[in-house]
């Protein structure tokens, strides 16, 4: 005999395990976003004005104006995410991205250009607090960590994409990157209109147990690793288009050469992802620095594309793990909140204006090369700051961890 109500419960429990996760439409939209910004603003923006003959300081601008609006607004928009809703947010940056990037097609002045991309900025601000906090809901332990690594290769994928995939439409048509990219963007909030439902979390999703204290000390340290990363990769990131153009790289060899930097990051990300061992410990933010320094030194003194791609594989892996490090402190210590996650992007807009700002006038100033050796000494730099940081503060560290190591 029927028994509907058990029949109805057993329907509802199939709809529910063949709902799309989601995770996956996080995913999805954090691989279309930085790709569409990668492809356009970073790549077809710069390259554009390259080839006008902008000076390095122009370029400087180019690379920074993004990050700076980015970096005043991300503060902001976490709160107000907090407040009147994620998802919201989410909708309100793609569109408005989606459109500046087509308002781009065809623009050519640079006074334009750079307007424009401030204001892609701003609707970047609106996207990525609330997308990671949104992500991150009810998340702790391994299962955050799991989560974070896989937005994080998302994220890093659509980079690499763009890049890519930016270099072969420059080449094609001038205006095709904006089209496909800003195009995508603007339909993309149709995603969260896919019926959708959480994945529980499972049984290893306990706290960490760190007291805050340890969260805080490592957060400062990830900070200050993440900022040392961002500067220098800024740096030779921004500047590399003037390089790239003097040295006659193809647009499409110069694409690549920013997507093997982004896989480097994915590597970096699915290697954090499979052990903890980087947690809680001060060796690969203290690692961060000196391969970062390595990597830029490579492009400084390099005269061939092997050169090159070597420089942006070590930058792009350590860039990964600064990332990783310091949204995982982030989350930790701040309850996982899009207020805080706001603050972290706010460090990571900071590095990549003031990189590429500094780099500007010190290419102006001293040379085609004089950027790269500039963004070598910043990981110096920040190597010695991140030492002197965790003597300076370890007191208190100390004093959290001692109590915990002698608990039965």
């Amino acid at each position: 005999m029927p028994r509907p109500g058990v029949d109805a419960r057993a329907r509802l429990l199939h709809h529910r395990d063949t709902m799309v996760r989601r995770e996956h439409i996080g995913y999805l939209l954090a691989v279309l976003m930085d790709g569409a910004v990668m492809a356009t603003t970073f790549f077809a923006v710069t390259r554009r004005a390259a080839e006008r003959e902008a000076s390095a300081a122009e370029l400087g601008w180019l690379g920074a104006v993004f990050f700076i609006v980015y970096t005043v607004a991300v503060p902001v928009t976490g709160r107000i995410a907090d407040r009147f809703g994620r998802r919201r947010l989410m909708v309100a940056g793609l569109m408005a991205t989606g459109a500046l990037i087509l308002a781009c097609s065809y623009e050519t002045r640079f006074g334009i250009l750079l307007a424009l991309s401030a204001m892609v900025g701003a609707g970047a601000a609106m996207f990525w607090p609330a997308v990671i906090a949104w992500l991150c809901e009810g998340r702790s332990g391994k299962g955050l960590v799991g989560v974070l690594s896989a937005f994080s290769v998302c994220w890093n994928l659509g980079l690499f994409i763009g890049s890519s995939t930016g270099g072969v439409l420059y080449s094609l048509d001038k205006a095709l990157p904006f089209f496909v990219y800003g195009g995508a963007l603007v339909v993309a909030p149709l995603l969260l209109l896919v019926p959708h439902q959480m994945t529980a979390a499972g049984a290893d999703e306990a706290p960490s147990g760190v007291g805050r204290p340890t969260a805080l000390y490592f957060l400062r340290l990830a900070w200050l690793a993440n900022l040392t990363a961002l500067l220098g990769m800024g740096a030779v990131s921004a500047m590399f288009p003037q390089l790239a153009t003097r040295l006659e790289i193809s647009p499409a060899v110069h694409g690549h050469l920013i997507a093997t930097s982004r896989a480097a990051a994915i590597v970096a990300f699915v290697v954090m992802w499979s052990t903890t061992a980087w947690q809680h410990r001060l060796w690969p933010l203290l690692l961060i620095s000196a391969a970062g320094g390595a990597g830029a030194l490579m492009v400084a003194v390099g005269t061939h594309a092997g050169w090159f791609f070597a420089g942006f594989v070590a930058m792009g892996f350590v860039s990964g793990v600064g990332y990783l490090t310091s949204t995982f402190y982030t989350l930790e210590a701040f309850a996982g909140r899009a207020a805080g996650v706001g603050w972290n992007e706010a460090v990571l807009g900071a590095g990549l204006f003031m990189g590429p700002l500094a780099a500007g006038f010190v290419g102006h100033a001293l040379g085609l090369r004089a950027p790269y050796f500039f963004a070598a000494g910043l990981f110096a730099a920040g190597l010695l700051a991140q030492t002197g940081l965790a003597f300076a503060t370890r007191a208190g560290y100390k004093a959290d961890v001692q109590p915990r190591m002698n608990e039965p």
